[in-house]
């Protein structure tokens, strides 16, 4: 049988202007009230936000361009297809995922075909004494 094949994953990001919720941190335990996210009066935090260095309105734009901002040494490429590409990639995958079955089972009655659960007969080699 051919080795199959060992496809990596792929990591899509979905990338909106929709703002990420930055909680509160939790209270510690052995406090009043453990485990209770607490805002004081003025609609602040008592114990700070989970992610002090997001501003207000943070977005998952945002979080994705300083993300590969430092990941990529400042650097920052897109990289983008349409839904109907999208569509197109998924039928090319099908496309492929059939025809490799398909060479799978060509290669298995040949298989069957020649091998037949008995020994390979081909030119025996004699060595010399």
């Amino acid at each position: 049988m051919p080795r199959g094949i060992d496809l990596n994953d792929i990591k899509w990001n979905v990338i909106s202007t929709a703002k990420i919720a930055n909680p509160c941190v939790k209270n510690a335990e052995g406090s009043e009230n453990p485990g209770k996210r607490e805002k004081l009066e003025d609609g602040s935090c008592a114990n700070g936000k989970e992610n002090p260095d997001w501003k207000e309105g943070y977005t998952y734009l945002d979080r994705f361009l300083d993300t590969n901002k430092k990941d990529n040494n400042g650097d920052i490429v897109f990289m983008a297809i349409s839904i109907g590409d999208y569509e197109v990639m998924s039928g090319n995958m099908q496309e492929l995922r059939r025809y490799i079955r398909e060479v799978q089972e060509v290669v298995v009655y040949y298989r069957n075909v020649t091998i037949n659960d008995k020994p390979a007969v081909g030119a025996k080699v004699k060595l010399k004494d």
